[in-house]
């Protein structure tokens, strides 16, 4: 169940990144992703806590974040761009573990 509800999020997170350009508001959205997954994922294992689930909600921010670069714009070019993403992805990813922890 939590890993379904991880990927469903990590969805909408790819959704809001699609219709926001990546540039804008991607420092912001990927923490926000980040909450609302381990949120959702807490809240479908009835606020357990655990190792097993902070990895669930890691992978679901990676998962989204590369279906974010694999279907509307394809990869980031240059050393900026990919340090730019792999920050914004490392904050999401802080932040949905944190959640579960």
């Amino acid at each position: 169940m939590a890993i379904a509800c991880g990927l469903v999020w990590g969805t909408v997170n790819w959704t809001l990144n699609w219709v926001i350009p990546p540039f804008s508001f991607n420092l912001l959205l990927a923490p926000a992703a980040g909450y609302a997954i381990g949120e959702v994922v807490g809240l479908s294992v009835n606020r357990k806590r655990g190792m097993g689930l902070t990895i669930v909600a890691g992978a679901a921010v990676a998962i989204s974040y590369l279906i974010t670069f694999l279907f509307p714009g394809g990869f980031p070019i240059g050393l900026f761009s990919i340090l730019y993403h792999l920050i914004a992805l490392a904050l999401g990813i802080f932040v949905a573990v944190t959640r579960l922890r």
